[in-house]
């Protein structure tokens, strides 16, 4: 089975179909992408948990320490790494071809030494876009959602990625705008909903506190997953309609 193309028309599709499109595919994809998507959010956490297993808490700023500086920047390389492998695999299941696990690494190796530079200009320009009235910052972002399709699916450069990026986005920014915002709402109720169930699963579990921790880390695991999952069909589903409409 495979994700209906979008419209093909000269203007992006509505935030609703938009909307309608990345439920589609998330929904297609979202149990074969799951293992990708939690391998990810676990290495992403790797600096936390090695801030917090040397007695040290999260709760009073930014770490000092510079290991965990730099095992956050070898933890976020490897996360990239998995992300893009989940793409992969997202898109080609969308379009029916087989799941192939080794490809996929392999794939996302291969794409890694324009990714990896790819993300740090990003994270620069998104700086001083911030620096500068935080407007032109704010752009950049929703400009750079579709980053990684970009620089998975296309010949380019580092500096050429982010340039397409903007290209693409920019006819469209207030479209593709709405459509983040309407998606991170959706995916903000969501979190309340389990973190009312969780609540509640506490109070049935009092006095058994390993037993809900470990219930705890594992769903919170499960949902950044999920969530890893969606923003992943949003970025391809915006990815593939701005390139039709290009």
């Amino acid at each position: 089975m495979s994700v209906s193309p979008p419209p093909p028309a000269a203007n992006i599709a509505s935030v609703s179909q938009l909307l309608e499109m990345t439920t589609q595919l998330f929904r297609l994809t979202v149990l074969k992408c799951l293992p990708f998507g939690m391998v990810a959010v676990l290495c992403a956490e790797v600096p936390n948990f090695y801030w917090i297993a040397s007695g040290h808490t999260l709760e009073h700023g930014f770490p000092t320490d510079s290991r965990y500086w730099a095992l956050s920047l070898l933890a976020g390389a490897v996360s990239l790494y998995i992300f893009s492998a989940m793409m992969l695999r997202q898109r080609a299941f969308a379009a029916g071809a087989a799941v192939n696990v080794g490809a996929e690494l392999a794939e996302a190796a291969r794409r890694l030494p324009v990714l990896l530079p790819s993300w740090l200009l990003m994270q620069l320009s998104l700086f001083v876009g911030f620096m500068l009235l935080i407007v032109p910052g704010v752009f950049l972002l929703v400009c750079y959602l579709v980053l990684l399709p970009v620089v998975l699916f296309e010949p380019h450069n580092p500096i050429s990625a982010l340039v397409r990026c903007v290209a693409l986005v920019r006819p469209h920014w207030w479209k593709v705008l709405a459509t983040l915002v309407i998606a991170l709402l959706a995916v903000l109720v969501c979190m309340l909903v389990v973190a009312a169930l969780l609540n509640i699963l506490a109070a049935m579990l009092a006095g058994q506190g390993p037993a809900f921790e470990a219930i705890v880390a594992a769903g919170t695991i499960a949902i950044g997953a999920v969530v890893v999952v969606f923003m992943s069909a949003l970025a391809l589903t915006l990815h593939s309609t701005a390139s039709n409409s290009a």
